[in-house]
């Protein structure tokens, strides 16, 4: 790919953003933390369903420990400056996040219950736009371009592959991601001009496109985002983490009697989920009831809570056990 010689600032200005969020949530109770997430907009099926459809936008930007920031950073890093310095920074930074929403409308519409947060759906549209570039490009490139544009399609499938493999990796996001920047990208790849000297040679290619001529791009992916923003909240069912949630938020008001019937409602549909016994025995210790606490305690802690709610369910249970008569 090639392009006018410019800074990546706007690479540069993503990056910095993806790490102060992360610093942020860091010092908030840590990157791992569900609540955490949520707290600072991670998505949230559930929640977006409820009309938090600025979840779409603001998980782009949360990650979940330093690792997926690592990887998503250097995805970024090499990937970003490569579409932005040939796409240039505005219709760079219009593909990064149309298609970063299509990659959160894709996992809401497709994912139910999952906390998800990260820049992937992002970093695959701007992965899809270096391919739509050797698309449009593959007969000025020859042999060149068509290696080229296998060698990133094998990348995208081996990066897809990976995730299929890994658990808790949001492959719908990915994917959305994807398909979104290469469709943006093709009417957005650079065309170029060639521009000769007074002696007839070659001086440069100059980019004839820009955002202002493909400016139906915009009002066009909106719609489409707007459309399947819709089908999500539609398709989206009563499951149990929409009332373990509401549970939490009543505990939180101090209104036991309708977090206790929430949560009673969440077991009952999900009998094994460790968050919902976890969750009804704050409720319960909130109530003076420590035998009962003490029970759903240790029923959470059996079934598997994520290490820090595992850490604060057995230090209330050692609080209590020193309570009791």
């Amino acid at each position: 790919m090639s392009g006018p010689s410019r800074q990546p600032y706007v690479t540069y200005a993503l990056l910095a953003i993806n790490v102060l969020m992360w610093l942020i949530t860091e010092v908030s109770g840590g990157s791992r933390d569900s609540d955490v997430l949520i707290k600072f907009g991670a998505m949230f099926t559930p929640r977006i369903a409820d009309g938090e459809y600025w979840r779409l936008f603001t998980a782009m930007f949360v990650h979940v420990g330093w690792q997926h920031l690592l990887l998503n950073g250097f995805g970024l890093f090499i990937i970003g400056q490569l579409v932005e310095q040939s796409y240039g920074p505005y219709r760079f930074i219009t593909i990064y996040i149309l298609a970063g929403l299509a990659g959160s409308v894709s996992s809401f519409i497709l994912n139910d219950i999952a906390v998800g947060a990260g820049a992937s759906g992002a970093i695959f549209g701007i992965l899809g736009a270096v391919v739509a570039f050797f698309v449009v490009h593959r007969e000025n490139l020859g042999e060149f371009g068509r290696q080229s544009l296998m060698g990133f399609l094998i990348v995208a499938g081996i990066m897809l592959v990976i995730g299929f493999s890994m658990s808790g990796v949001d492959n719908f996001a990915h994917m959305g991601g994807f398909a979104a920047g290469f469709a943006l990208a093709l009417p957005l790849a650079p065309r170029y001009q060639p521009e000769y000297n007074v002696w007839g040679q070659l001086e440069r290619l100059r980019d004839t496109n820009s955002i202002l001529k493909q400016w139906w791009v915009i009002p066009v992916a909106l719609v489409v985002l707007v459309l399947g923003t819709m089908l999500g909240a539609g398709t989206i069912g009563e499951n149990p983490y929409t009332h373990l949630r509401q549970a939490e938020r009543y505990l939180d008001d101090g209104e036991h009697a309708s977090a206790l019937e929430e949560i009673s409602v969440a077991i009952q549909m999900e009998p094994g989920l460790a968050d919902s016994y976890f969750v009804r025995g704050k409720i319960f210790a909130d109530l003076g009831d420590y035998s009962s606490a003490l029970t759903e305690f240790g029923l959470a802690v059996r079934l598997g809570l994520e290490d820090r709610d595992q850490e604060e369910a057995i230090a209330l249970m050692i609080e209590l056990r020193a309570r009791q008569p």
